[in-house]
């Protein structure tokens, strides 16, 4: 009867992280304020009340934590390696750098460019690290361990199909995704892999504009 129960709950919580991920694109918004505060409905205030009501779990902000620090920018510079190789890969072998997309506004005024990674990207990798790794990793992992790295990587390709974009929209997310996972599971801590997803993004943003601007 455990174990029934157990599976239960982990379907209808895989079908309410999908609504979740079809809420948050498909929810009718317009405007830039809008569409933010249908992403902190949809991937922080409704996981937050389940995870609460319904799951019954520790808060799923607990895991802003610092822990062994040494050991864990150990974790995070290993990722932010690996990742910067599959970029730098990516930009050799692929047409990537004919399509990654950073508005000319953000390419030509320093400003323009800080508010963009400060505000734009800072608060879309806050919900994906609140949502991905707060909320479906951490409750996935508590019976799947590891593999809830990979679990939290799938529904984020769900995620992209969702959106229907070509890949190079969301390129530094989706390498990076995997790697945030595992960051965050062996750190037991969003922090590392909220500020490696953040410098990751911001020094291939700044690669391409430096390459790229003449």
């Amino acid at each position: 009867m455990k174990n029934i129960k157990i599976n239960k709950q982990q379907a209808v919580t895989s079908i309410f992280i999908l609504f979740c991920l079809a809420g948050y694109v498909f929810f009718p918004a317009n405007g830039y304020f809008q569409y933010k505060f249908v992403a902190l409905i949809f991937l922080v205030a409704l996981p937050f009340l389940y995870n609460n009501l319904f799951l019954k779990k520790e808060n799923i902000l607990k895991n802003i934590l610092i822990g062994d620090w040494k050991k864990n920018l150990l974790y995070l510079m290993i990722g932010l390696f690996c990742s910067f190789l599959i970029m730098a890969i990516l930009f050799k072998y692929t047409d990537i750098g004919n399509h990654y997309l950073l508005s000319i506004l953000v390419k030509t005024d320093f400003k323009q460019f800080l508010l963009y990674e400060f505000t734009g990207v800072a608060f879309t990798v806050t919900m994906y690290e609140l949502f991905f790794r707060g909320f479906v990793m951490f409750y996935f992992s508590t019976f799947l361990g590891k593999w809830a790295i990979v679990i939290q990587f799938l529904f984020f390709i769900v995620l992209m199909l969702f959106l229907n974009l070509p890949y190079w929209f969301y390129v530094t997310y989706l390498v990076f995704n995997p790697f945030a996972g595992w960051i965050a599971y062996k750190s037991n801590s969003l922090s590392y892999s909220f500020f490696g997803q953040l410098f990751f993004i911001i020094i291939i943003d700044s690669t391409f504009i430096a390459l790229t601007v003449k």
